[in-house]
């Protein structure tokens, strides 16, 4: 299993019921957040979540993640993954998500379509492979290049609790998210801050995924995540904000920025 697999599963989770999401948005066009995700001890890799409006087709938003394996797991499992969503905003839902995954040497191409109009989802599981057709519930779904963006959306308030489903390649999942705190919290070695603590764990008659996911998210009009905590079978993954939230909120353990491997590697190319 890559370290995609548990980021995708329960990083964050999006919206069964019809929420619509305020107006403006928290984001702003082309904003850019990089994490740095620590297992244990080993720095494993980065994540790097961009928001624009998809040329052409107004209403869409296009959500990528690009993630870069770091430290020893460079070595030895390297990862060069970009996941794409195209989500439309209003009704929230996705319209379309792409995989393109480079993991230790495996390199997968994969596609899913949701048609709401049928109740139908096709997946495409490789270039030239046969597409593959599969039931969905009544209601939105969403992928997992469009919930971290739902969530920071969602009016939360403490005590709420709703639960969500996410398409994952062809299987529908459910996910129970909660609200537990909305206060003034000191949280990764910050000074404290007004935050907003998310809480998430599957649901649902699926019994291949376990484990749980904290999140912490500023408690102000940009709504950005900056840390979180995973927990599933591998162990315990702190996930941490190093770029893209300012010097008052991404992480700099010496006072320095912490280097993004994958910008060295932009700048090098001709």
């Amino acid at each position: 299993m890559s370290l995609l697999t548990p980021l995708c599963l329960f990083f964050l989770f999006p919206a069964l019921i019809q929420a619509q999401a305020p107006s403006p948005f928290p984001w702003s066009e082309g904003e850019k957040l990089t994490y740095l995700i620590e297992w244990g001890p080993i720095d494993a890799a980065e994540a790097t979540f961009t928001a624009r409006q998809e040329p052409k087709r107004e209403g869409i938003e296009r959500f990528e993640l690009f993630l870069r394996s770091r430290g020893p797991i460079e070595a030895f499992f390297p990862i060069r993954t970009r996941i794409t969503s195209l989500t439309q905003l209003h009704p929230w839902r996705t319209t379309e998500y792409i995989q393109d995954r480079q993991e230790g040497g495996n390199i997968r191409h994969r596609r899913t379509l949701p048609d709401y109009s049928v109740r139908l989802g096709r997946f495409f599981p490789a270039p030239g492979r046969a597409e593959e057709n599969f039931d969905i519930l009544e209601g939105p779904y969403e992928d997992f290049g469009s919930m971290l963006y739902h969530v920071r959306a969602y009016p939360w308030q403490k005590g709420s609790t709703v639960t969500w489903q996410v398409l994952e390649n062809k299987e529908p999942l459910f996910a129970k998210i909660s609200c537990t705190q909305i206060a003034t919290l000191p949280i990764d070695e910050r000074p404290p801050l007004p935050l907003i603590e998310i809480f998430g764990q599957p649901h649902g008659p699926s019994s291949r995924h376990q484990g749980w996911m904290k999140i912490w998210m500023t408690d102000d009009a940009r709504r950005i995540p900056i840390f979180a905590q995973l927990k599933f079978q591998y162990g315990t993954f702190d996930i941490r904000l190093i770029r893209g939230g300012g010097p008052e909120l991404d992480y700099r353990p010496d006072g320095e920025p912490i280097p993004i491997y994958s910008e060295a590697e932009s700048s090098q190319k001709p």
